[in-house]
């Protein structure tokens, strides 16, 4: 499934897989509101995937730190099957993304005195 358009995401590092020259690995997670709420707090669940940056995301992501807030502009869904192990292994490849600067409340994207959706 390829995709272009702006998903907001946290990035964090991969400790398990090494980098190689055509590609860095990480993990991408992503809030998603569930219509519930919490008194007047909007209850958010997490999806959280492997992810491979590639591409014109390659650069950018050496440079990224653990936790960093992007917005992935062009990736495409992944779910390869291994026969010999019988196991699916799914993972978002990225080919373009951009950083999200923070604001001066300390979170990408978010308006003075509204609240982030880990808190």
């Amino acid at each position: 499934m390829y995709a272009k358009n702006n998903n907001h995401v946290t990035f964090f590092k991969d400790e398990k897989n090494q980098n190689t020259d055509k590609v860095v690995y990480g993990r991408i997670s992503e809030a998603i509101k569930t219509g519930k709420k919490d008194g007047d707090k909007d209850i958010y669940e997490y999806e959280s995937w492997n992810a491979r940056f590639v591409g014109k995301a390659y650069d950018k992501a050496k440079e990224l730190k653990d936790k960093d807030h992007i917005t992935l502009t062009e990736w495409n869904v992944r779910n390869p099957y291994v026969q010999e192990k019988k196991r699916s292994y799914p993972y978002i490849l990225i080919m373009d993304f951009e950083v999200r600067e923070k604001g001066n409340n300390g979170f990408a994207n978010l308006a003075d005195g509204e609240e982030p959706p880990f808190n």
